[in-house]
């Protein structure tokens, strides 16, 4: 029996703790810090193990793998980019702990941009044309983007947690994101081709050179209904990408992600863990936007619930590096977030979160804390996440607006439109 350690505090750690403890070979999932909307599944789903949380921050790398050693953990997975970038993966295995994740220089295919780009040129993998700028090079930046015609991308060139993308509708506004992110916040960063086309994820576990498919999702950045507003770290997200096919994902894998893979081997950087292509289907096929090191949050709550496949079985077979046919359920699994007024800026914290008009096992938590009374409060500004299933979108969109619907939390607010806007395009 496994004893298994997932880093992290959000809807994304919550979806991986549910998976694991859903294992029959699972006895023990520890979530360092978690959070305390998780600890319900121990009362309202039937779980081969229960979730307990830790007070241990993920920045505490030092007293998580005290606590992994201590607790004879045997499977530790990282959750969000800030422990990957500090090392973490590099520090647990020093320890002979096994973990899933990169070490840090090959976690920089996530908050490097200039890595990224720089891997993709030597692998051959088409991306976007760009140019990058040093923090102190605003006026050659400026300059680069007046002689572009918009639309064009901005990209900071960091961890910005799914907030560091612009695409200005005017030279004013790109302006003003420069500033912002070169002269204020001292940020190098690229600027780059806006191209047009599908966008989607796609996730695989990777050790070195096996590459294991997780599955594709479609999220949903923009605050707002019909994809306006500010960006936010996700409103939703639905899985799979409804035209995906068995030839398309092996296509993406034959171009792009076998390719990173084998060409981080070759630099003596080998990649471990999961990578999260973020790609755009054009009219030259797949291009990659972005790489992120680590499962995707929102997408995840829908992606971890179409495995078929025990969660378990596939982290083993990723760590042995042996190979596995991982089955899929049908459908569309799909989820809205329930975000907090004012998000993604200033947002209100304190609300009581009652779900007794809903069923709680379709809630993953993200954003909460509870009172000496162990009432569940809202203390972020994505606070859970409500997820259902059906056989298509829209489907699967009645079975999770009737839950939202019945919702009635002070001061919270939904995307109306999740599952739409994601058809595929003629490009």
């Amino acid at each position: 029996m496994k004893q298994i350690l997932i880093i992290g505090s959000g809807g994304r750690e919550h979806a991986l703790a549910r998976a694991f403890a859903q294992s029959p070979a699972v006895s023990q999932v520890y979530v360092a810090p978690g959070n305390p909307g998780m600890l319900a599944d121990n009362q309202t789903l039937t779980l081969h193990a229960p979730i307990e949380t830790v007070d241990i921050t993920v920045d505490d790398i030092q007293t998580l793998v005290s606590f992994a050693l201590d607790k004879a953990i045997d499977i530790s997975f990282v959750g969000p980019e800030v422990p990957l970038e500090m090392g973490i993966v590099d520090q647990f295995k020093r320890h002979n702990l096994a973990i899933v994740g990169p070490s840090k220089v090959a976690a920089q295919l996530e908050n490097s941009k200039q890595f990224a780009k720089d891997v993709m040129a030597q692998a051959g993998v088409q991306t976007a044309a760009h140019q990058f700028f040093d923090s102190h090079d605003f006026v050659q930046a400026l300059d680069y983007a007046k002689q572009l015609q918009l639309p064009f991308v901005i990209k900071a060139d960091g961890l910005m947690s799914g907030k560091g993308v612009v695409i200005p509708k005017t030279m004013t506004e790109a302006e003003d994101v420069l500033e912002d992110f070169m002269v204020k916040k001292g940020l190098p960063l690229l600027i780059e081709e806006f191209l047009v086309g599908n966008e989607f994820s796609h996730f695989s576990l990777i050790n070195e050179d096996q590459v294991i498919t997780l599955g594709t999702a479609c999220d949903y950045k923009p605050v707002g209904d019909g994809d306006q507003g500010a960006n936010t770290g996700g409103m939703g997200s639905f899985a799979p990408v409804q035209w995906m096919t068995p030839s398309i994902n092996q296509q993406i894998i034959d171009e792009i992600v076998q390719p990173v893979a084998d060409q981080m081997v070759k630099n003596g950087t080998p990649f471990t863990g999961v990578l999260y292509t973020g790609l755009i289907w054009t009219a030259k096929g797949p291009k990659v936007i972005e790489f992120n090191t680590r499962l995707g949050d929102p997408e995840t709550q829908v992606v971890l619930p179409l495995l078929e496949t025990d969660f378990l079985d596939i982290v083993e077979a990723y760590l042995n590096k042996t190979p596995i046919d991982i089955q899929n359920k049908t459908g569309v699994q799909l989820g809205v977030v329930l975000a907090a007024a004012g998000y993604p800026k200033d947002y209100i914290k304190g609300m009581k979160l009652d779900l007794n008009s809903i069923d709680a096992n379709r809630v993953l938590y993200a954003g909460v804390t509870q009172d000496a009374q162990n009432q569940l409060l809202a203390n972020g500004g994505r606070i859970l996440m409500v997820t259902g299933h059906g056989e298509d979108i829209e489907s699967a969109r009645t079975d999770v607006y009737g839950q939202m619907h019945a919702l009635d939390i002070a001061d919270t607010f939904y995307r109306n439109d999740i599952g739409y806007l994601r058809e595929r395009s003629d490009v």
